[in-house]
């Protein structure tokens, strides 16, 4: 069976008859993986071109880390269609043998991407947790470390690091005509290199991210109880520039502990498995599975719901296309001269000129 790091573990076994599906999970798990897919796709999308349509949310670092995460969670989704063992299973066209056989087996049967890409969010979010932190705790040092241009940078090496973490998907799937999938995962031989291999995929997939980014939130939540007290910071906290930064940084914290929810349950059970503690391919292991692919779908919905400011551009970009439309088709006009829409002002400078906002 094709697998991933957080898939089915599967040893070769015997060949099987072509006709036969060992994929495991029924058509429940199908239509869940489905639905999670669809919703991935289109909510980033929709996220992603609000990101590109607004100036304002691209010209601050938090802007382009969200617009990453949206980009690489609509990313994810697109691979769970097209990854056999999610949703197509047995009606997946598998290639002829030959290299293109082997090529798709490491590519696609593999998942390299679609948990490659996860693991790509976490250390976007660890970079986000960072920015927020120079943000609310270090402004006066935000603007020097955190440019549009060194960001983009920041990201480039998290895109790197992300498939260096699944780079054992590549070594451990092997392709074998003679078996039904053909694609199959096997452990290392040698087990004290298995162990120490994933005990140190353990802690850089997961324990590290999630440590640095509890640190980076619990040092915003401590400074802004701790640091408002006189009287000049009282009236600070009125101001809207104020008032914005709290809420971006509030939308970062609830997305990473999102993440880390829908992740944990997955990696504790991948690791107790790759120890013989526990099986894979059960119903629990499926459901902590479909946890981390829904974490990319949920991503959308936090954004609208714990800021304002996203769901302003939002009705501002379909504003837009309303007016455009109407110019086409000659409507009342008296109906949009009256949609108007309420805007949160904000100074149109380039990231880091005003730390307050960042």
């Amino acid at each position: 069976m094709a697998s991933s790091g957080f898939s089915t573990t599967v040893s070769t076994t015997n060949s099987t008859n072509s006709s036969e599906s060992v994929y495991d999970g029924g058509i429940g798990t199908q239509i869940a993986f489905g639905m999670v897919a669809g919703i991935s796709v289109v909510g980033n999308a929709l996220v992603f071109i609000v990101l590109m349509y607004s100036r304002k949310l691209r010209s601050y670092p938090h802007g382009v880390l969200i617009w990453n995460l949206a980009l690489v969670d609509f990313l994810t989704g697109i691979f769970i269609i097209v990854t056999p063992e999610h949703i197509i299973r047995d009606g997946y066209i598998q290639p002829p043998p030959g290299l293109g056989a082997h090529i798709f087996c490491v590519a696609i049967g593999s998942e390299v991407f679609t948990f490659g890409f996860g693991f790509i969010s976490m250390y976007t979010l660890v970079v986000l947790g960072i920015e927020r932190r120079y943000a609310v705790v270090k402004a006066n040092l935000h603007p020097r470390y955190f440019t549009l241009t060194r960001t983009r940078i920041m990201l480039v090496f998290v895109w790197i690091w992300g498939f260096v973490l699944v780079l054992g998907n590549l070594w451990q799937t092997h392709y074998y005509p003679d078996e039904n999938p053909s694609c199959v995962w096997k452990n290392l031989p040698d087990e004290a290199l298995h162990f120490t291999i994933y005990s140190l995929y353990f802690f850089l997939r997961f324990l590290l991210p999630m440590v640095m980014i509890i640190a980076c939130y619990l040092n915003i939540l401590r400074y802004m109880r701790t640091t408002i007290r006189s009287f000049s910071d009282q009236m600070k906290r009125n101001t809207a520039a104020y008032k914005m930064r709290n809420k971006i940084t509030i939308t970062c914290a609830v997305t990473s502990l999102a993440f880390f929810l829908c992740w944990l349950p997955n990696i504790v059970y991948f690791t107790l498995a790759n120890l013989n503690l526990l099986k894979t391919g059960n119903d629990g292991h499926f459901l902590t599975k479909l946890l981390v692919l829904l974490n990319s779908a949920i991503n959308p919905f936090i954004y609208a719901s714990t800021n304002p400011y996203y769901r302003q551009e939002f009705r501002k970009m379909l504003h837009r296309f309303q007016c455009l439309s109407n110019k086409k088709h000659k409507p009342n006009p008296g109906i949009t001269n009256s949609f108007k829409i309420p805007e949160i002002i904000l100074p149109n400078k380039q990231t880091g000129s005003n730390p307050a906002l960042a």
